[in-house]
């Protein structure tokens, strides 16, 4: 998994080369850890995990789920298991699991479709009901598109409420970031290519 990541950072730098200096922590992580540490949830100085957009494009609208260990809407996704093989197979069953969307289809950016369209570093606070500590999480993040937004049975004991919301309500939650206008500019892509 460690060479096939550090291949995707390559090739994901080569689609966004902007982003060198804010892919430096995830290049350094992947380079002194072991490939049986990169995934492992019990790594607490960080761990690679892959999560994925959900944007119907009837309604032009993304799917948010209300985290309750963090209290705040995201995306759905989560950690890499064993038996994954890449971050887009981790990041469709995670989706599945929390959702219970199954017609997605992933956006492709180039010939590899393996590629995100986005990688954060982000830090997780420590975690009260699960007596976890503070760690980075190294985030491939997808993007997945249906046709018409769905009814979503969550995972329970993760989430406890989803809604559906608009670019414009993306753009200005600030959990999203900068993300908001690198989906924006590749979904007016979809739109010019239907």
């Amino acid at each position: 998994m460690k060479e096939l990541l550090l291949n995707l950072l390559n090739d994901y730098l080569k689609i966004f080369p902007n982003e060198i200096e804010r892919q430096k922590d995830i290049y350094e992580f992947l380079n002194n850890h072991g490939n049986d540490e990169i995934t492992d949830w019990n790594n607490f100085v960080g761990h690679i995990v892959a999560g994925g957009f959900i944007y119907a494009k009837k309604e032009k609208k993304f799917l948010v789920l209300h985290h309750r260990d963090l209290d705040m809407f995201l995306y759905p996704g989560g950690h890499i298991d064993i038996s994954d093989t890449n971050p887009l197979e981790a990041a469709i069953r995670e989706v599945i699991e929390e959702t219970g969307i199954k017609g997605i289809k992933e956006v492709i950016l180039s010939n590899n479709k393996l590629i995100p369209i986005d990688i954060d570093t982000h830090t997780i606070p420590y975690n009260e009901r699960l007596n976890l500590p503070s760690h980075k999480r190294f985030e491939f993040r997808y993007l997945f598109t249906i046709e018409t937004v769905e009814i979503v049975k969550p995972d329970y004991d993760e989430s406890s409420e989803y809604k559906w919301i608009s670019m414009e309500e993306l753009y200005n939650d600030k959990n999203f970031g900068t993300i908001a206008k690198k989906i924006n500019s590749i979904i007016n892509d979809i739109g010019e290519n239907d």
